[in-house]
């Protein structure tokens, strides 16, 4: 195997030094070859500045925060921002107060509003991720469109202290009937688990 395998190699050599146009071909892709490494070279180059050029500018970003002073100013302000927000949170002590409780105050808002036709219902009631004390309900109000009543839940829901918001709200009118969906929802803050 090893005879025929120079055998073979020893007749390219010959070929190669009678024929011209051989030797400008094996020449040619030989150049070829060289010239698409150094592409891919070159290529590789602009990637690695680009990462290192990236890697500088996070670094500088890092420094430059780490120099500020007034993280401990700014973690006060989060403290005092969480419980303003935190004080605006219904509370219940399960999730089933918590329907109860949303349920019983928007109901009673529903009947001092004067709805006509109304049917309302709770839609959903989970936790928030990475809060699992916190809950969010959501219910469904479809009733009879009198632009008074509306205007007299919406101000009741606007003035009210505990976060309740508005998801959606569709007013229609179907053979001179008007109809008016809401979907809103309140947050609870339960006992920690």
């Amino acid at each position: 195997m090893s005879k025929s395998l120079s055998k073979t190699f020893s007749l390219v050599l010959t070929e190669l030094q009678k024929n011209t146009r051989l030797r400008a071909g094996l020449w040619l892709i030989i150049g070829l070859l060289l010239s698409y490494i150094v592409l891919l070279l070159n290529d590789y180059q602009g990637t690695l500045q680009q990462a290192h050029q990236n890697a500088i500018k996070r670094l500088n970003q890092l420094q430059s925060v780490a120099h500020q002073t007034q993280w401990l100013e700014r973690a006060s302000q989060a403290k005092a921002l969480r419980t303003q927000l935190e004080v605006k949170f219904w509370h219940a002590n399960t999730q089933g107060l918590a329907q109860a409780t949303f349920q019983k105050w928007f109901d009673t808002q529903v009947n001092s509003a004067k709805m006509k036709k109304a049917h309302l219902r709770i839609q959903s009631t989970f936790a928030l991720p990475k809060q699992p004390n916190i809950w969010k309900i959501t219910a469904r109000l479809d009733a009879s469109f009198t632009a008074q009543s509306l205007h007299q839940l919406l101000l009741a829901m606007a003035k009210h202290p505990q976060f309740i918001v508005t998801e959606r709200l569709e007013i229609r009118n179907q053979n001179r009937i008007s109809r008016f969906t809401l979907i809103v929802s309140a947050y609870f803050q339960g006992k920690e688990a």
